[in-house]
């Protein structure tokens, strides 16, 4: 079989019109220099050549019949299908294969809610199990179809036999199937058909969609049995079992009643369980809902120090606040277990208290649970409290490196750091002294700004410099210096304290401090050096760890100019290092009195009336997206909030305990202030502005926001951002408007359960227009429904594209009805055939090659010797005229023009 891939190029076959009829005008001229013979070669070859050309372009192509088989085999995996089933649909592909040639090809695809191959078109050979592993909570024919359409050999004969029990339950199998249909390939269905027991099913979980705190929340459970029998129903209250009931079940449709308290504030999931003996089919006797628990605010107040916040505990409870007090140890680092509360306060707590866990939760409950963060300063807070480049210093909405002003100077700081082999001693049964030194060096560079400076000298027997003098560096650089420091030697504390002197010598900074740490008693005396240290403006500070310490480094503080600590519980020595540090700083902390100023016309502080003074306050700086509500008297901010994702944050700079808010504790209105903190953290409400529809069908969620104007008419938004939260998953939704003021967010949950659905949205300028918030459930999958399987659709799919219901096994690798043919494109050799014809086509037309005249020579014959009388010898004859030379038809024009000339010249 011939064929061509572009047929419009045979077209150029009329270009011999022309050629022939300029050859045939050219006739005679191309007969008397070429002659016939070679007239006629060259109109073939020039023929012969355009063909090829012509050929070339087109695409010509050498077919021959394929009578080989490629048959894919689609395996429903999904659990609709019972395990006999599946082993049945082995045995008949096991038969089907004993028919196939060694030419035909198979494939295996196994199928479930999505499909994956298990072999890809290969030579026959046996399948005696299943290794792919598919979601078999869903049954999804239409990946199935395509991806077998995807992997099917392109010359051969092609089948798809699909091996189901036709129960789809995502997807739309006949979108594909027409798909193969247009391809011409048919798809041959087996059912999958099996006995099923007797089945009872939960259809429906029912509770309201909100309650009150007070209130004891109505459950209803239908029950769909096919017979009769006893039973038990649990229901399982935010994942603990409630209650158990047994019940006696009639056939049909059976409605229980429980009830359950509505217990705290918040998101409550319900889930009903049934137990029933005789049910054949388990996975579809649960079914969820939920329920909103409205009541009053839930706060979770951190602190080391419980006296701290005791005033603040105090206003809130008396304002009808439910609030817990815990330390950073005691709180679950799970963002999931702080979505219980609407805020969480976070008051005079430093960040080394907190453990990296917990500051990651903290931030995702703000940005992705929409939870509600409050910091209170003090004396621990803030910069000061070491939170500088920890993981909640971004979320916050004050900057923690205030700008520069002329009293509060730069620092240039040198840690002295004792090595000798007493600081490898275990003081907790797992750290050591020396990996508690660690920690307090990165503690005080929290305590420092990035236009301070920073050395590590450590000494043992002798001193080195582990990180040297320059402007404070990333953390990696600061522990890739401890990552050096090593315990072994003695204690020569003189040999640190001259390497400290003469790097700190280097230093342009206006404070100067030095802070030498040590465990042990000096071999050499070092007082001079302290001496001479603090005459050239340099401040030094001792720490001693435990009672046998060298009883001059009290001394040495003194006279450095400096603090001396005493260690007694190594635990306490990284806050030290970072009190020291921001004591020398003399930057976190302001301690002058002022009266706060309103900076924004904010409606619940400007009804408080005049507000008391302070008499200090945390240093701090405004950021770019926060906005400062009250600022202190030199423009500093005071009450800060910020949006954060979901949630909102707020920052009080100032403390509110005795120390600076002494006064703010006797104001009468500060109960009514502290429980405005509080509603300032709490998601701003979109009220009738923004709301929420949430539906499901199946495993698909369909969530519409609408947003309205204060008239009611639709409201363009600028940034929606949202949240699904629900069992051990949290995601993002994408939003797509699809009509004035509607955005719609559809995804697909595999996973049974209650979810809940937080969005918040910007209008066109960003000013935040409120939040949402909605809930959906999703009960088993249809997989386990009492219809599942769906003969019906099987014979469709079949029908549409040609193929058979339960065709033999023996049939599945004979060739189908349609022609197939392996093609070879032959343009490349048509291209040698003219790259050929060329100079073929040149020699006939250019070069004259002359052939020798051969001329017969006659034989003589000897005569017979006979006697002869004696004659005369007759007389020579002259010698025969030698042939006159061939000449080709080039040299006789030469020489006719010769002629010619030489004529021309006689007769001038």
């Amino acid at each position: 079989m011939l064929s061509v891939i572009e047929p419009a190029a045979l077209w150029l076959f009329a270009l011999a019109i022309p050629l022939l009829w300029f050859m045939w005008l050219g006739r005679a001229d191309l007969r008397r220099r070429l002659g016939r013979v070679r007239m006629l070669a060259l109109v073939v070859v020039r023929l012969a050549l355009l063909a090829a050309l012509v050929l070339a372009l087109a695409g010509l192509q050498v077919g021959r019949p394929v009578q080989a088989t490629a048959t894919v085999f689609l395996i429903d995996a999904s659990d609709s299908v019972a395990p006999a089933q599946r082993a049945a649909a082995l045995a008949y592909i096991e038969q089907a294969l004993a028919t196939a040639d060694p030419d035909d090809r198979m494939a295996v695809i196994v199928f479930g809610a999505r499909a994956a191959v298990e072999r890809v078109a290969e030579p026959p050979r046996p399948l005696t199990r299943l290794d792919s592993l598919v979601i078999a909570s869903r049954t999804n024919i239409e990946d199935a179809i395509q991806l077998g359409l995807a992997i099917l050999p392109g010359t051969m004969h092609q089948r798809l036999v699909l091996l189901s029990d036709g129960g789809e339950n995502e997807g739309d199998a006949l979108v594909a199937a027409r798909l193969a249909a247009a391809r011409g390939v048919p798809i041959e269905v087996v059912p999958l058909l099996a006995e099923r027991g007797p089945d009872a099913l939960i259809t429906a979980l029912i509770a309201p969609t909100t309650a009150s705190v007070e209130q004891t929340i109505p459950l209803t459970v239908q029950i769909d049995s096919e017979v009769t029998g006893p039973a038990t129903v649990q229901l399982i209250v935010d994942g603990q079992l409630a209650a158990e009931e047994p019940v006696e079940l009639a056939t049909g449709l059976n409605q229980i009643t429980l009830n359950s308290p509505a217990g705290a504030p918040g998101f409550r999931q319900f889930e009903a369980r049934l137990i029933a003996p005789f049910d054949a089919q388990p996975a579809n006797n649960r079914a969820v809902a939920f329920t909103f628990v409205s009541g009053p605010p839930r706060v979770l107040l951190i602190t080391v120090d419980p006296e701290r916040a005791a005033a603040l505990a105090a206003a809130w409870r008396a304002t009808g606040i439910d609030v817990t007090v815990q330390a950073p140890i005691q709180i679950s680092a799970n963002p999931l277990d702080l979505r219980a509360f609407d805020a969480v306060a976070l008051v005079d707590t430093p960040a080394e208290a907190v453990s990296t866990a917990l500051q990651r939760a903290l931030t995702a409950y703000v940005r992705d649970l929409g939870g509600g963060l409050l910091v209170v300063g003090g004396t621990q807070s803030f910069g000061a409290g070491g939170w500088r480049r920890s993981l909640l210093e971004p979320i916050l909405p004050v900057a923690l490196d205030p700008p520069l002003r002329e009293e509060r100077p730069d620092l240039a700081l040198v840690l002295v750091i004792d090595r000798s082999g007493s600081m490898s001693e275990l003081v907790d049964g797992r750290r050591t002294q020396l990996d508690l030194a660690r920690e307090a060096v990165y503690q005080a560079s929290r305590g420092l700004s990035r236009r301070d400076q920073i050395a590590i000298i450590a000494f043992d027997s002798f001193a080195d410099t582990l990180l040297p003098l320059q402007p404070l560096p990333d953390l990696f650089t600061i522990e890739d210096a401890l990552s050096r420091l090593v315990a072994g030697g003695g204690t020569n504390i003189r040999s640190g304290v001259v390497l400290a002197a003469e790097t700190i010598a280097q230093a342009n900074a206006r404070i100067r401090h030095m802070i030498l740490l040590t465990d042990g008693i000096s071999e050499t005396d070092y007082a001079d050096l302290v001496a001479d240290l603090r005459a050239q403006g340099v401040t030094v500070s001792t720490v001693a760890i435990g009672l046998d310490t060298d009883p001059a480094l009290e001394q040495a503080a003194q006279i450095g100019g400096g603090r001396y600590y005493l260690v007694q519980r190594a635990g306490a020595l990284p806050q030290i290092f970072l009190e020291e540090t921001v004591r020398i700083a003399n930057r976190d902390l302001i301690e002058e009195p002022f009266v706060p100023a309103l900076a924004l016309p904010s409606p619940w502080l400007r009804d408080l009336g005049p507000l008391p003074p302070l008499r200090g306050r945390n240093a701090a700086d405004h950021r770019s997206l926060a906005r400062a509500l009250l600022v202190a008297d030199d423009g500093a901010p005071l009450l800060a909030t910020a949006q954060v994702g979901l949630g909102r944050v707020l920052a009080w700079t100032s403390d509110l305990s005795g120390r600076w808010a002494a006064a703010w504790l006797t104001w009468p209105e500060f109960p009514r202030f502290a429980a405005n903190l509080v509603a300032e953290t709490l998601p701003l409400s979109g009220g009738e502005r923004l709301s929420l529809v949430a539906s499901v069908i199946a495993n698909r969620a369909e969530i519409d926001l609408i947003a309205l104007d204060e008239r009611g008419l639709p409201l363009e938004l600028g940034e929606i951002r949202s949240r699904v939260s629900g069992l051990a998953i949290n995601f993002e939704l994408v939003f797509t408007q699809v009509a004035p003021g509607r955005y719609r967010a559809i995804t697909t949950i595999d996973q049974a359960g209650a979810y809940l659905v937080q969005v918040s949205a910007l209008d066109r300028a960003g000013q935040p227009l409120g939040s949402a918030t909605a809930g959906f459930a999703v009960s088993y999958s249809p997989e386990y429904g009492r219809f599942a399987a769906n003969p019906g659709l099987l014979a469709d799919i079949a029908a549409l594209t040609g193929g058979r219901v339960d065709p033999p096994p023996t049939a599945l690798f004979t060739p189908t009805t349609r022609a197939v043919y392996d093609v070879w494109p032959v343009t490349i050799p048509l291209l040698w055939l003219a790259l050929i014809l060329l100079p073929l086509d040149i020699a006939l037309r250019r070069l004259f090659v002359p052939l020798p005249e051969f001329t017969a020579v006659p034989v003589k014959r000897p005569a017979r010797r006979v006697a002869a009388p004696d004659l005369p010898a007759p007389p020579a004859s002259p010698p025969p005229p030698k042939p006159a030379a061939t000449l080709s038809d080039e040299e006789r024009i030469a020489a006719l023009l010769a002629a010619k000339r030489r004529r021309q010249r006689k007769e001038q």
